[in-house]
């Protein structure tokens, strides 16, 4: 198989590449594309998701970004739907 992927990688004139590049990549693109992570894992299959965490954690920030966000637009919703509650001042969210 090794054999196959180089020979049609110098027939196509592209760079030499492995066996793992690829595997880097498809994780690379599924991280991208938003699958689960634990999905990424179960198809590389690494015994945890630790493991894929430490090997592609760094490709998470935007994920990150996204998460930090969504939190502050549901908390901005959230604060600007509340009624306080009597002398307790417990918050309810106006429905």
């Amino acid at each position: 198989m090794l054999d196959q992927l180089r020979k049609r990688t110098a027939e196509l004139g592209l760079p030499r590449i492995g066996l793992h590049d690829l595997r880097h990549t498809a994780a690379s693109i599924m991280i991208a594309e938003g699958i689960p992570i634990a999905i990424v894992s179960k198809t590389l299959r690494h015994a945890t998701l630790a493991t894929t965490i430490n090997l592609y954690g760094h490709l998470f920030k935007d994920s990150a970004d996204q998460a930090v966000k969504a939190l502050s637009t549901a908390l901005d919703h959230a604060d600007a739907h509340h009624v306080v509650d009597g002398p307790t001042r417990a918050l309810r969210f106006a429905a």
